[in-house]
């Protein structure tokens, strides 16, 4: 039955819904078919008739990933799915059959899984990481990185041999999981910044995006991290107050609190935390009298990937990209 990853939708935006209602899913539409039941000359018929003005390539790509959705694997089949956000994997058991749905986003076949354990991506090893970088959304993860997924769970490997993973991702979808793979690999550079690093990468992020920006001096500094302004002298509003917390585990809401209650009136905050946020840290956020943008890993990565053009040399010098992602995704 062997191991296989499903990557939850373009850029993982599935993956929690996915947990939380115990399923994987797809989003390639054959109509409400019962794509279980149907061959591979069936599955392409099928499609070819949904999608007229699909290219052999599209065509085959759709069939070759329904086709090891819905038949290789099985119940009883280890299913593996990355959030970007909390930078996990996600490792159950699939319990169910493939079967139609309109009732969840992005997802017309499901299958039920027993979501079991979560593997920190920061505890895989390198290899591992490229690995489970394919470009397919569908792909057997070979027995060597099961067992590093297994080991950074805690729990012991599993002997099972999944098949051999083929490559057959048509141009939108490898573009789009380059993407995807080449965040990830700056995140996890990203972390391995010093923590004043971090606060340089941070206002020169800012300065990309039109901002004067600069790293306050050392010392007592009250959530003063970072003060950015539209002027040199720092005089002009909206001035951006930013505060930068470069440490493992998400900030809760006392910690938010704080930074809110130290922001002066005019000011615009922004909470920068590699390790995230709590629910309740986004629910102070989002009450707050004044503007607050809580900003986590994926979210700071994404936004220095979308300025990286404009960014000066010492900030590009902080953190290369990967060569896939300096001219971005049209």
């Amino acid at each position: 039955m062997g191991t296989w990853m499903i990557r939850a939708g373009r850029g993982g935006v599935y993956a929690k819904s996915w947990v939380e209602a115990g399923i994987v899913g797809i989003g390639w539409d054959f109509d409400g078919a019962d794509i279980a039941s149907m061959t591979q000359d069936q599955l392409r018929q099928a499609y070819a008739s949904a999608h007229p003005g699909y290219s052999a390539g599209k065509l085959g790509q759709a069939v070759s990933q329904t086709s090891k959705f819905a038949h290789d694997i099985a119940k009883g089949s280890t299913v593996v799915t990355y959030d970007p956000e909390e930078r996990l994997y996600h490792i159950g058991k699939v319990t169910g059959e493939c079967v139609p749905t309109d009732e969840i986003d992005g997802v017309t076949y499901r299958r039920a899984v027993e979501w079991k354990r979560t593997a920190p991506r920061d505890l895989l090893a390198t290899s591992s990481r490229n690995s489970l970088g394919s470009l397919t959304t569908i792909f057997s993860i070979s027995p060597e990185v099961a067992a590093d997924l297994n080991h950074a769970a805690g729990t012991p490997a599993s002997s099972a041999a999944p098949d051999e993973a083929v490559s057959d991702a048509d141009d939108d979808e490898a573009r789009f999981a380059t993407y995807d793979d080449g965040i990830e690999r700056i995140k996890d550079r990203a972390l391995s910044l010093g923590w004043d690093e971090m606060e340089q990468l941070v206002a020169g992020l800012l300065r990309s995006m039109g901002y004067h920006a600069e790293v306050t001096p050392k010392g007592p500094d009250g959530g003063r991290d970072v003060v950015a302004s539209p002027d040199p002298l720092g005089l002009e509003s909206p001035r951006i107050i930013a505060e930068v917390k470069h440490r493992k585990g998400p900030m809760g809401a006392p910690q938010v609190r704080a930074f809110i209650g130290g922001l002066r009136a005019g000011d615009r905050g922004l909470y920068v935390s590699t390790g995230g946020f709590t629910k309740e840290a986004r629910y102070e956020a989002d009450r707050a009298n004044v503007p607050v943008r809580l900003l986590d890993l994926d979210g700071l990565v994404k936004l220095y990937v979308g300025s990286y053009d404009k960014a000066d040399e010492e900030t590009r010098a902080l953190l290369p990209p990967h060569p896939h992602l300096v001219a971005g995704i049209d």
